[in-house]
């Protein structure tokens, strides 16, 4: 089986330039292209992940979260005759590929020898799955909870009947929520407002910007959104379209909160397939926790069914009892850190 290996680069000519050389290593598969850390998780699961080293230096806290997703398995490259970046912990584990010399240049046929060298042990740990048995990746299990500071909910079929039961029993929210909810765009403005009158929240279809410091936001159909970091607080982005059906699609918005230096809760509600179930993955991989609805109380149970199996799902409960869990995180202390400065 071949290494399959995802590549986050941001600019056209480095990709172009790993692009082909990928492509001519035997051995090794090229399944996805991100130009940001938070695009990471919309990428197809891979063995390894190709990195390069401006960007990962521009978002420290959202490396340290891919290292923990690609333990061993990340492929940093930089300019010059070194990887290292003023203010960028680099782990023991990570391969580190400069494709330069020490004046700066880049060196391309330095770079395609450094980078199969630099695959082929990798490649040579990879073993095939077996069909029958799906492989369920080995997770550090989710810690002591803090105080919410960003909760992302995934639902389908049913999702818009179990959001108000939700909302319903839950307090004014202390932080943005969003939810990825499989509906076609021309619904969500009136769902938003019949949430919002049916639940006495703040409902609001989300834009591409800055998020509200508190209160609901369905993102619109058809569409896919990043939660991302800014100086100023958290912004929703476009993100490119997933192969999926599903737009907007719940892996993308629950995976962009798990390279996110933010206490992230992740919620999986009613629907068919397993549409936020590698979001799921994501989140538990960093230590956040997961809620899952219980599936006998779904319309449709398939989405928590899938990650409860996956192993990665923290608590199953009703909607009444997630409201409850929810609110009992509410009313957790601020930290310490938060109150600082």
């Amino acid at each position: 089986m071949a290494l399959q290996v995802g590549m986050v680069v941001e600019t056209e000519f480095l990709r172009l330039v790993l692009r082909q050389l990928v492509r001519r290593m035997a051995g090794v598969e090229l399944v996805g292209e991100a130009v940001s850390l938070a695009e990471v998780l919309a990428l197809p699961g891979g063995d390894a992940l190709i990195a390069d080293v401006a960007l990962c230096a521009a978002d420290p806290a959202g490396f340290a979260a891919l290292c923990r997703l690609y333990p061993g398995r990340i492929v940093l490259i930089g300019d010059g005759d070194s990887v290292a970046r003023p203010g960028l912990s680099i782990p023991a584990g990570v391969i580190q590929v400069p494709m330069g010399t020490a004046n700066g240049g880049r060196d391309l046929s330095m770079l395609a020898n450094r980078l199969q060298e630099s695959l082929r042990p990798l490649a040579a740990r990879a073993r095939p799955a077996q069909a029958s048995e799906p492989v369920i990746p080995v997770l550090r299990r989710a810690g002591r909870v803090r105080r919410p500071e960003l909760i992302l909910i995934a639902a389908s079929t049913g999702g818009p009947e179990a959001l108000q039961e939700l909302f319903g029993a839950l307090q004014p929210p202390i932080c943005p929520i969003v939810i990825a909810l499989h509906i076609p765009a021309e619904h969500c403005g009136g769902l938003a407002r019949h949430l919002g009158a049916s639940t006495g929240h703040v409902v609001v279809v989300g834009e591409v910007g800055p998020l509200p410091s508190r209160g609901v936001v369905l993102l619109q159909g058809g569409m896919d959104h990043l939660v991302v970091a800014r100086d100023d607080g958290l912004w929703l982005r476009r993100a490119p379209a997933a192969a999926s059906v599903f737009h907007p699609n719940g892996d993308i918005l629950l995976g962009s909160g798990a390279v996110l230096d933010r206490a992230v809760v992740g919620v999986i509600l009613t629907g068919m397939g397993n549409d936020g179930c590698a979001g799921a993955i994501a989140l538990a991989a960093c230590g956040y926790p997961v809620l899952a609805q219980t599936p006998g109380s779904c319309a449709v149970p398939g989405m928590p069914a899938a990650a409860i199996a996956a192993g990665v799902v923290r608590e199953v409960a009703s909607l009444s009892g997630i409201a409850d869990r929810l609110n009992a995180w509410f009313a957790l202390p601020i930290p310490e850190s938060s109150l600082a400065g």
